[in-house]
């Protein structure tokens, strides 16, 4: 985006009454370039180290009777999907506000549909080192942190306030957060899993 495009656009968006601190709405959204790009960049290369580390453990991934360590997968990569995702939206030059009120909103449906359906699935076995309720844990906070995001949306939306931007900051850690710590939980827990099995054969 050029300062000649930005200077435009927040010129427009002034004369329109949107400003938060002296500043357009152009303006206050290039401000958060830098987060946005960080946590962009932390969502794929943590997605790297996710496909990484499944590579090392795959076999006991796509066991039948393994599905729940799948779905915590899926969990995870989900999580960082969702922060990938925001991330580009919100790095795309001079949006207008409205448009990405709507954008916030409109993301997290599917991504709020395929947490749920994660957490309610039923598993054909439970390990003592992993049960259902782990999973159920782990679905918690991104389940927040997505009902956070549209809230923004709506809210800006209602009130054409630029400030509740702010309120992104927490759902986006939260997501990086929970799925950082549930890439720990899925290998730890496969690691010990695949132990307990090897030692059952061995006796």
């Amino acid at each position: 985006m050029t300062p000649v495009v930005l200077a435009t656009a927040a010129d427009s968006l002034a004369s329109a009454g949107v400003k938060f601190h002296g500043l357009g709405w152009v303006e206050f959204q290039h401000g958060w370039h830098e987060f946005f790009l960080m946590a962009g960049t932390a969502a794929v290369t943590l997605a790297g180290l996710l496909f990484v580390a499944i590579s090392i453990h795959v076999d006991a991934l796509v066991h039948e009777s393994r599905q729940h360590l799948l779905a915590l997968a899926r969990l995870i990569l989900f999580s960082y999907i969702g922060v990938l995702l925001l991330s580009l939206m919100m790095l795309l030059p001079a949006m207008p506000m409205k448009f990405t009120a709507v954008e916030l909103i409109i993301m997290c449906i599917p991504l709020v549909g395929w947490t749920v359906r994660l957490a309610r699935e039923k598993h054909v076995t439970e390990h003592a080192e992993f049960s259902s309720s782990v999973l159920r844990q782990r679905t918690l906070l991104p389940l927040i942190a997505y009902g956070m995001i549209m809230l923004v949306g709506v809210l800006i939306l209602k009130f054409k306030e630029p400030g509740f931007f702010y309120w992104l900051v927490g759902p986006v850690c939260m997501l990086l957060g929970n799925a950082a710590g549930a890439s720990w939980d899925l290998l730890v827990r496969t690691a010990r899993i695949r132990h307990h099995e090897a030692s059952l054969r061995h006796d």
